[in-house]
C-alpha cells in the first residue's frame, strides 16, 4: 500500500480470464504427463485457476504454472482409462500478486 512500511502480501495487480484450446498428451491408464503452451503476457509467479469446457471422460487437468515468460506448463492425468492426444478448451483465470516474493516459498 502507498506510504506503508508493510510488505504487501498478495494484493492483486492483475486479474484476467483467457480462453484457449489446450492439447493434451496421449496417456496410459493412471498416469500423468505434461506439456507446454504459449500464452502471451504470463509471468513466472502468476497464479492460475482453470475450468475445462466439455472435458473428455477420464482426463484431469491437475496443475498449471508459468514455466517461463509467455509459457505455461500443464500437468494432465487419467484415471483407470487411458486417453489419446486431443484438445480441449480451457478457461484460465490468471492472477498476478503485487509482491510475489513476499509470499511463502512453498506457495509459488
Amino acid at each position: 500500500m502507498p506510504g506503508s512500511n508493510r510488505v504487501a502480501y498478495g494484493n492483486e495487480i492483475y486479474d484476467t480470464v483467457v480462453s484457449t484450446t489446450c492439447t493434451y498428451p496421449t496417456l496410459a491408464a493412471n498416469v500423468s504427463g505434461s506439456n507446454t503452451q504459449n500464452i502471451a503476457g504470463v509471468q513466472v509467479g502468476d497464479l492460475f485457476s482453470w475450468n475445462m469446457q466439455a472435458p473428455p471422460a477420464h482426463l484431469v487437468l491437475d496443475n498449471v504454472y508459468c514455466s517461463a515468460p509467455g509459457v505455461i506448463t500443464t500437468l494432465w492425468s487419467t484415471d483407470s482409462t487411458g486417453i489419446s492426444t486431443g484438445s480441449v478448451t480451457v478457461n484460465f483465470e490468471i492472477v498476478r500478486p503485487e509482491n510475489p516474493s513476499a509470499l511463502p516459498a512453498n506457495f509459488l
